[in-house]
């Protein structure tokens, strides 16, 4: 019934427009007839007030008729302009009038019932989102509406696939907002007509609940939220290439952030959208760096100053370099990238880097590994002052020189002890072998032994007189020696020894003659031994103190 209402109310209404319009024609082609007939009504108006007057009974005598005298057209009366009669016009106007009056109120009458039809209905042509509701009651367009959200279907589109989401599948259901009513309040039902000819389009904000656990496990469930399938996305980041910095271009991984999308995409199932990019919705993990950022730009300004800087350390065979990719780290700099001037952080950053090489190459204190001559197994030598150790202050100093002069070069650090040689054994070739145990030393040059000799060393069951094992050096050589320890609080000396050859390799330990020994060797050293040094007879004393040099590894170890 709705239906056949709403056809007869538009036919109506193109109806009547159409007969309007040919009622207006009409009336204007009625008036022209009228005004072109009533022209020729004077005449016959003239003719008529031109009829003979009565005639008196009198009989005149015959007479002839005078002619009647010409007059010219100008002395002729005027005829009198007469108003055209209105009659047949008048007649016309009454019957439009009739006719206007009874089309008045057909479409008075019609265009009431429509707008009591449109009291309780939308408009014809009214949208809601996609989904038509012209000519609905408010119940009927919540019921479609209603019917369409639980077949709900969300289409979820990522960079290398495309999901859905199935209304039933999360427990979406429909929540009206009262838009409906609101549209149906708003509208005018008096504008009907104007309903019907125009477009009433809203969008569709009605709201619709759904179980957030289930759209959680749903979102979870596709393969491209799984971790083993995500790309992370990478920062644009400086690489230091042909001794140069340059910008390497962020990459776009297809890690997605996986709050931020399970919220974006209840938002958009809530407010009944059907479509959904992850890309335009920025659900993806950016790179927080691109290669157009300032900052960036301008670190690589200031590290390319730095990118002449090459100090190449040699270690025997072994090269530690420090290039500018390093030295670029350890100047200041501000919010912006800018360099501010900062020796003290500088310098501190160059200690911890000489600390750095000294942990990695020093050698002094290590654990060293000798063959026995006595026995031809391997010994564990612990403890000791002899190897390569760093100067790490003046280390420092020359390295900031060479950052600030922005030198390429290759050298040593700057030691403050050295090895004989690179390499895990530094020993070299060249060495003192002093077996406390035996009680016998072996004096090897070039690979070769030179010479060897019994000796005396400290006392051992006496700890503070005992000769300590290590790895040392030989500091110097000295003739004509008195040999003292501390002195007492009273200057005095618990001994004096004179000496011809004194060759210290441990403070106040080391290698001299004993002219008051007869014998050596043995297991003297046990109960009666020296202070700590290493007795020797004068005979072999003098060639050793000879043929030894400063600097030489003195070994010395107990088996």
């Amino acid at each position: 019934m709705d239906e056949k209402i709403q056809e007869a109310l538009e036919k109506f209404a193109e109806e009547s427009v159409k007969e309007y319009t040919q009622e207006e024609t009409k009336e204007e082609n009625t008036e022209a007839e009228i005004t072109e007939d009533t022209s020729a009504e004077p005449e016959i108006q003239e003719e008529e007030k031109t009829e003979e007057p009565d005639i008196p009974a009198t009989k005149e005598p015959d007479v002839p008729a005078a002619e009647p005298e010409k007059k010219s057209e100008d002395s002729l009366p005027k005829k009198k302009k007469i108003k055209p009669i209105t009659f047949f016009k008048g007649m016309n106007k009454k019957k439009f009038l009739i006719g206007a009056g009874m089309t008045a109120a057909v479409l008075a009458f019609f265009y009431f019932l429509g707008a009591f039809y449109y009291s309780e209905r939308l408009y014809g042509r009214t949208k809601i989102g996609e989904i038509v509701c012209g000519n609905m009651t408010v119940e009927e367009a919540e019921n479609v509406i209603k019917e369409q959200t639980e077949n709900y279907v969300l289409e979820i589109k990522f960079k290398d696939s495309q999901e859905e989401i199935k209304g039933q599948e999360i427990g979406y259901t429909y929540q009206s907002n009262g838009l409906v009513q609101t549209i149906l309040r708003e509208q005018n039902p008096f504008f009907w007509i104007g309903g019907l000819l125009s477009e009433h389009d809203y969008p569709a904000t009605h709201t619709a609940s759904l179980d957030e656990e289930k759209l959680r496990e749903k979102i979870n469930s596709f393969d491209c939220m799984k971790e083993e399938n995500m790309v992370p996305s990478q920062d644009a980041s400086i690489a230091f290439e042909n001794n140069q910095f340059v910008i390497k271009d962020e990459v776009q991984g297809t890690a997605i952030d996986k709050e931020l999308l399970t919220e974006k995409v209840k938002e958009a199932a809530e407010n009944g959208e059907n479509s959904f990019s992850a890309e335009k919705e920025g659900v993806y993990i950016l790179p927080n760096v691109t290669s157009e950022d300032e900052t960036l730009k301008k670190q690589q300004e200031v590290w390319n100053s730095c990118a002449v800087v090459t100090v190449t350390y040699l270690f025997g065979d072994q090269k530690e370099v420090l290039d500018g990719m390093r030295v670029k780290d350890w100047f200041t700099y501000d919010a912006e990238g800018n360099y501010v001037e900062d020796q003290e952080t500088l310098m501190a950053n160059i200690q911890a880097y000489t600390a750095e090489l000294a942990a990695k190459y020093d050698t002094v204190g290590r654990s060293r590994v000798i063959r026995s001559t006595a026995t031809g197994e391997d010994v564990t030598v612990e403890g000791g002052d002899y190897g390569f150790l760093i100067d790490q202050e003046e280390e420092s100093k020359q390295l900031l020189q060479d950052i600030q002069g922005h030198v390429n070069t290759e050298r040593e650090p700057v030691y403050a002890r050295r090895g004989a040689v690179y390499g895990e054994n530094d020993i070299g070739d060249t060495y003192v072998e002093v077996d406390l145990t035996g009680q016998h030393l072996w004096y090897y040059k070039d690979g070769f032994l030179l010479m060897d000799s019994d000796f005396v060393s400290g006392t051992y069951y006496n700890y503070e007189r005992r000769t300590p094992a290590g790895s040392y050096y030989l500091k110097y050589k000295q003739r004509d020696q008195v040999l003292r320890p501390a002195p007492n609080p009273d200057g005095s000396y618990d001994y004096e020894s004179p000496v011809d050859y004194w060759m210290p390799f441990n403070g106040g330990i080391g290698f001299h003659d004993a002219d008051w020994r007869w014998v050596f060797g043995g297991s003297i050293y046990l109960y009666n031994g020296s202070h700590g040094c290493i007795n020797l007879p004068v005979s072999f004393a003098g060639e050793f103190y000879n043929s030894l040099e400063a600097g030489c590894p003195i070994i010395c170890f107990y088996r």
